[in-house]
């Protein structure tokens, strides 16, 4: 019996030296979908919004899954669950089935760098608090999963939506001491995703209105005499508070931050240009009273013409550029 026992130790050890192990346990699967009902609250200044929506989840009770409930472990990495309603729990055939109507608050960093030409791709991340993905992964329910027909958003429209599932590595303990500094753990995401683009150019045409118009005041200055005083320097100063208080209405809209959404740019370079006019008009005036009357005429005859060109020109080459995604 010693020659036998010797030769299966040696076929175990060949066996085990050659790179074999005993077969890891696969994770077990919960199919997950979501159906989007609404997307309301849409809050630049505030970096969030409201959406509401089905949630629905599959699997087979065993194993690690043999006591799942879903519905309580699951939880929306970037934003909070405000509501939950419409609990449906069954089984269908071998399959465990839960689902629920959930209301929640996402918080969304809005990129805003073309605003009011903006459009966003934005997103609901979810994990399973419960179960790592050594235990469980999600498998995304994509033939059932999409954005509703009835979804109505005041001057923005969803489309593309889209549903998968990544792995979300976080390296570390979270400060439990019995578990190695430089740990890690895996855990598997669901994430449903969709454009927010906008219907029309109103919003736009509404913000930016003020400014168009109030620096064309700033360019009929140069229509009048630089000895008229009053009415001469009265367009370009009235413009100028215009522009600055339009600006402060747009700034309303956003958050605060150190980059410029396009409408900044555009109160900025109007803001330039009127206080172009402005120098331009007290030079015109010192002309004058120089008997140089012809020359003031002939500047404000070029400066009626290539001021607006350069500033409408370049404001209408930037919006075009931005509204086509350039």
């Amino acid at each position: 019996m010693t020659v036998p026992l010797r030769a299966l130790l040696a076929i175990f050890l060949a066996w085990c030296l050659s790179g074999h192990s005993p077969a890891k346990a696969e994770p077990a699967q919960v199919v997950v979908g979501t159906y989007v009902n609404k997307i309301e609250e849409l809050n630049f200044r505030e970096n969030k919004y409201v959406v509401d929506f089905y949630i629905w989840f599959r699997w087979k009770a065993e194993g690690a899954l043999a006591d799942y409930k879903p519905l309580e472990s699951f939880e929306i990495l970037n934003g909070r669950r405000d509501g939950q309603a419409a609990v449906v729990e069954k089984k269908i055939g071998d399959l465990n089935y839960a689902t629920a109507r959930i209301t929640a608050t996402i918080n969304e960093k809005w990129d805003l760098r073309r605003f009011p030409f903006d459009g966003h791709r934005t997103n609901v991340r979810i994990e399973d608090a419960a179960h790592d993905a050594s235990e469980m992964v999600f498998v995304a329910d994509q033939d059932n999963s999409r954005l509703g027909d009835e979804i109505q958003m005041s001057g923005w429209r969803a489309t593309n939506f889209t549903n998968v599932v990544e792995l979300k590595t976080y390296r570390t303990n979270y400060g439990d001491t019995s578990v190695a500094t430089d740990a890690k753990s895996d855990y598997s995401r669901y994430v449903i995703s969709w454009d927010i683009e906008r219907t029309n150019m109103g919003a736009a045409i509404k913000l930016l209105s003020t400014v168009l118009l109030a620096t064309a005041v700033a360019f009929v200055a140069f229509m009048v005499k630089p000895s008229d005083l009053d009415a001469r320097f009265g367009m370009g100063v009235g413009s100028l508070f215009a522009v600055m208080a339009s600006a402060v209405i747009v700034s309303g809209s956003v958050p605060d931050s150190g980059g410029m959404t396009l409408a900044d740019q555009l109160h900025m370079v109007a803001l330039a240009f009127i206080f172009v006019t402005l120098l331009l008009s007290s030079f015109c005036l010192r002309l004058e009273t120089h008997d140089q009357e012809e020359l003031a005429f002939r500047i404000d005859h070029w400066c009626l013409g290539i001021l607006p060109l350069l500033f409408y020109g370049w404001a209408a080459w930037e919006m075009w550029v931005v509204a086509h995604g350039r």
